[in-house]
C-alpha cells in the first residue's frame, strides 16, 4: 500500500510539473504575438495503472491503459465551437496527418493513420469503430497478448498460453472491465459476439 501511495504522489507530481510547463509555452505564444496563429495539441503516453487491479505499468488492454488524454486548442475555432466532447474514436498514429494536414503539407499514403481535421469541423462521414491491439514485449511477469477495442466490446487473448486464455468485456453493461465474458457460466449467450471479435483481431492481424 505504502507504495501505491507514493507512487501515485509521484505521478500526480509529474503531471502538476507537465502542467506548468505548458503553461510556460502558452505564455511565450502570447509574449510572442503567436497565440493566433498556432494550434497546440496535448496528448500524452500510454495510460498508467496506479494500482488498479493491483497493476503498476500500462502493459494491458484494460481502458485504465489505453485510453490517453487528447485535447487539440485551435484557435480559428467559433467561441460557440470550443470545447466539444468528439467521441469517435482516435489513435496516436492519427497525430502526424493531423500535424501535417494542419501545415497544408500532403500526408503521404503509406501512413497507417487518419487526419482528425473531419472531425474537428463535424465533417466525417465514417470512422474507425475498433483498433488492433498487441503487447509482445517480452517480460517474465506479463504475458504477451493481442486482442482488439471495439466501441462496445473488448476482446483479448493471451496466446503464449495453451490454450490461449481469452477475455471478453461488455463496455457498455462493464465499463470497468470486471467480468470476464470469454469465461461466463452463460458463455453461449456471448459465443456470437465472441467469435466475432475473435475473427476480426485475425483479420487486423493478417493486414
Amino acid at each position: 500500500r505504502e507504495k501505491q501511495v507514493e507512487r501515485t504522489l509521484d505521478y500526480w507530481r509529474m503531471i502538476s510539473g507537465v502542467d506548468r510547463a505548458l503553461g510556460r509555452v502558452l505564455d511565450a505564444l502570447e509574449e510572442a504575438d503567436l497565440s493566433d496563429d498556432t494550434v497546440v495539441v496535448f496528448t500524452s503516453d500510454n495510460g498508467y495503472f496506479l494500482g488498479e487491479r493491483g497493476f503498476a505499468g500500462k502493459w494491458l488492454i484494460y481502458e485504465e491503459s489505453v485510453r490517453v488524454p487528447l485535447i487539440v486548442y485551435d484557435p480559428r475555432v467559433a467561441e460557440e465551437r470550443r470545447g466539444r466532447v468528439v467521441e469517435e474514436m482516435v489513435l496516436n498514429l492519427d497525430l502526424a496527418p493531423t500535424l501535417l494536414a494542419l501545415a497544408g503539407v500532403e500526408v503521404p499514403e503509406g501512413y497507417e493513420g487518419r487526419s482528425l481535421l473531419p472531425l474537428l469541423s463535424d465533417q466525417a462521414s465514417e470512422w474507425r469503430t475498433d483498433f488492433l491491439y498487441e503487447h509482445r514485449f517480452a517480460h517474465k511477469q506479463i504475458p504477451q497478448s493481442e486482442g482488439v477495442r471495439g466501441e462496445r466490446f473488448v476482446y483479448v487473448r493471451y496466446y503464449e498460453e495453451e490454450p490461449a486464455y481469452e477475455q471478453l468485456f461488455d463496455l457498455e453493461r462493464d465499463p470497468m472491465q470486471l467480468k470476464n465474458l470469454a469465461l461466463s457460466p452463460h458463455r453461449e449467450s456471448f459465443d456470437t459476439e465472441l467469435m466475432r471479435m475473435r475473427a476480426r483481431c485475425d483479420e487486423l492481424l493478417s493486414r
